[in-house]
């Protein structure tokens, strides 16, 4: 081998030293860059040369410059990314819940429940004070309204909830068109993987769109030959090589129930998301919340038909001279209990008593209401018939299907009693509370506009107490209607229920984010940039490049003599 061979060898190394040296600078340069992955410069021996019968080394060369990084640990990373977005979704619904129910607080569903109760049990002391009476309607307005404003809020979660679900779909658009676009430039400047060298900015500008990607929706990425990555979500593709397949916002309907969701846009098919944060945000909607509405709905219904039920069987300070019925029967002349009625009816009487204060003599009339599932049951119409048939009563029946009853003359009023069928209070005559759902829920006109007609009597129209007393009660004694708990009870099953979902969901964050902290310090130990190893690299080219100027200025000197010669 000549001299002129090894001065080759040398520069070829300088050559090396200098690349080294660059990729060792710009890992320095990026230590503190988010999303970067360490570079590392590849050297390889070139082919050796054969001298006679000697075969001699004919330096190194650089391969190229290759990330470091462990794919296995970064596909877990994008996994534990994509359960950890999701369920911090979940607990950020969970959090506005807990701050909409307010628990603990001077204003909950609780303390207006209490003071409620306060209310009519002050009535138990002075049944004739008016005052008394229209505190009893502040309180019941007061309360239902605050079930009306708790669900308006949930409703209001709900909705914020369907257009993050909408707005995620531009987000992942937007990051798989860009993700297409870098498997193209990717792909050109690899050469499909012929070059030695990976495109490492790129490729590191892919690994943190994937990764922005992976906290929207659980997405697998898989690598191919040629350098591209195909982005999988389940059985379907969101991006092949350099092609991305938008996705657009749609409803589903589920019975009466609207539900958002993702499509595939060419073929309207659901991505079916088991993570990040559009899972997140469509299982916080339907369960989270939608739980908690869906309970506080039945929490209202069961209110509003307990209270309803004690309330239509007494009588107030003042009785009715007319009246109409608050809920509607779908068929007027169809049996009762096939009329769509929200309270169950069953077989039974109730009666009407007139007063007369030209005479001052009451009648008692009792009305039959026939359940046996015969083919002559009583319908509405059959009712509206009984009390039509009392004298100085006229009866009824709305366009909307309502029972309306009034009596003929100024002289005669009415009130209600001993209804073993429950036809009162489904029909929503002498209630107290009117709707059906913890958006509709109020007080009845009828009590709202005369507080005097506050059934608190049992024995009549005056001025006992025997039925407020039990309205009173309602509110702490077991009821079998609702499995042997009283209404207190009723919602506080609730909020226990709710603040056992909302630590578990805490639990379950803290144990994903400690996990994501694990695996996050793996990959860092891999592709994170060590200054001190840097360091250390940065002095080897120093001191190989000098060795190698060594050799070339040794050749050099040497060359000059064979000149000289």
């Amino acid at each position: 081998m000549s001299l002129f061979a090894a001065i080759q060898n040398s520069a070829n190394a300088l050559q090396v030293a200098q690349l080294g040296l660059h990729v060792v600078g710009n890992n320095i340069s990026n230590a503190n860059t988010p999303g970067y992955i360490r570079q590392e410069l590849v050297q390889v021996p070139t082919a050796g040369v054969k001298v006679g019968d000697t075969i001699l080394g004919y330096g190194v060369r650089a391969k190229g410059v290759e990330q470091k990084i462990d794919n296995f640990i970064l596909a877990r990373l994008r996994q534990v990314q994509s359960d950890l977005s999701s369920s911090e979704a979940i607990d950020e619904s969970y959090s506005r819940l807990e701050a909409i129910l307010g628990e603990l607080t001077d204003t909950d569903i609780s303390s207006q429940l209490s003071d409620f109760a306060s209310a009519i049990n002050d009535v138990l002391n002075q049944p004739g004070n008016d005052a008394l009476r229209r505190l009893v309607v502040e309180r019941g307005t007061t309360l239902a309204g605050k079930i009306n404003n708790t669900a308006r809020q949930l409703d209001d979660i709900s909705v914020n909830l369907t257009q993050e679900v909408r707005g995620s779909v531009d987000e992942i658009n937007r990051l798989t068109e860009q993700i297409a676009k870098l498997n193209r430039r990717i792909v050109e400047l690899e050469g499909g993987r012929t070059s030695g060298s990976d495109a490492v900015g790129l490729r590191d500008e892919r690994i943190a769109l994937l990764q922005e990607l992976s906290s929207i929706v659980d997405v697998r990425a898989e690598e191919q030959a040629s350098g591209s990555v195909t982005v999988l979500i389940g059985g379907e593709y969101l991006v092949a090589e350099g092609i991305y397949r938008p996705v657009k916002f749609a409803y589903r309907t589920d019975g009466e129930e609207v539900i958002p969701e993702v499509r595939l846009a060419d073929t309207d098919s659901p991505i079916r998301a088991a993570g990040g944060r559009l899972h997140g945000l469509l299982e916080a909607r339907e369960n989270a919340i939608g739980s908690a509405l869906d309970n506080l709905d039945t929490f209202a219904r069961d209110l509003i038909e307990q209270f309803n039920l004690i309330h239509s069987q007494g009588q107030g300070l003042d009785g009715f001279r007319e009246v109409t019925g608050t809920y509607v029967s779908d068929d007027p002349s169809g049996p009762l209990d096939l009329s769509g009625y929200a309270v169950g009816l069953k077989n039974g009487q109730f009666e009407i008593q007139v007063k007369d204060f030209s005479t001052g003599l009451s009648t008692t009339h009792t009305i039959r209401v026939k359940l046996t599932g015969s083919a002559d049951d009583s319908s509405l119409e059959d009712v509206r018939q009984s009390i039509e048939a009392i004298a100085g009563l006229n009866a009824s029946i709305t366009s909307e299907g309502a029972l309306r009853i009034e009596s003929d003359n100024e002289k005669l009023e009415f009130s209600f009693q001993n209804d073993s069928s429950n036809f009162l209070a489904a029909a929503g005559i002498n209630t107290f509370f009117v709707g059906d759902t913890a958006n509709s829920i109020a007080v009845n006109n009828v009590i709202a506009s005369d507080p005097r007609k506050f059934a608190a009597s049992l024995s009549g129209i005056g001025s006992a107490t025997d039925n407020a007393l039990l309205l009173a009660n309602s509110f702490d004694s077991p009821l079998e209607t609702l499995g042997g708990q009283s209404i207190k009870q009723a919602y506080e099953s609730i909020v226990v229920e709710t603040t056992q979902d909302i630590n578990v969901q805490a639990g379950v964050s803290d144990g994903l984010r400690s996990f994501y902290r694990t695996l996050e310090g793996e990959h860092l130990a891999v592709s994170g940039v060590n200054l001190d190893e840097e360091a250390i690299k940065m002095i080897f080219y120093q001191r190989a490049f000098q060795a190698s100027s060594r050799v070339i200025q040794a050749s050099d000197e040497m060359l000059q003599i064979l000149v000289s010669l």
